[in-house]
């Protein structure tokens, strides 16, 4: 079964850039869904990072990851 991480990016108030993941993301979250997610952030003021608020969206996607293991035979 896939990873799903949703990874939003905001700008804090010393220009610097400040990113939140969340695992196990709903895979059928939309831009308007991210977007609202990071106004809410936003607005709210609920994260700090380095104790700067954060003050614009930059970027925001939806990442999947497959992984495959191999069992290991003996030699």
């Amino acid at each position: 079964m896939p990873d799903i991480k949703a990874r939003m990016v905001f700008q804090k108030s010393d220009g610097k850039n400040f990113t939140l993941s969340v695992s196990n993301a709903d895979p059928v979250i939309d831009d308007a869904a991210i977007n609202a997610a990071m106004n809410a952030i936003l607005a709210k003021n609920v994260f700090a990072p380095d104790a700067l608020d954060l003050v614009a969206k930059v970027s925001g996607e939806l990442i999947t990851t497959t992984t495959n293991e191999f069992i290991m035979s003996s030699i």
